[in-house]
């Protein structure tokens, strides 16, 4: 399930953001999901919300996938506080 490791990989990119602005917590993150990445959305979500608990500044994130043509996956907003 390569989704789960894809969300660990947002996660620390977040917490990478979070770091660097000095944020407190995150409460919105905005993906842009490529329609041909093979990634399956619903586990992507679940590896990332099972992920975010662990960490204090994640954890009451909100992920909003947005599908897009083509077949990347970009970190497209992230709001933090």
């Amino acid at each position: 399930m390569h989704e789960f490791s894809l969300a660990q990989n947002l996660l620390g990119q977040l917490l990478e953001l979070a770091a660097q602005h000095q944020a407190r917590k995150i409460i919105r993150v905005e993906v842009q999901l490529g329609e041909s990445s093979n990634i399956v959305a619903d586990s992507f979500q679940f590896g990332f919300d099972v992920l975010s608990k662990e960490n204090e500044i994640c954890r009451s994130a909100k992920l909003v996938l947005q599908p897009t043509a083509g077949n990347d996956l970009i970190l497209a907003q992230v709001e933090m506080e």
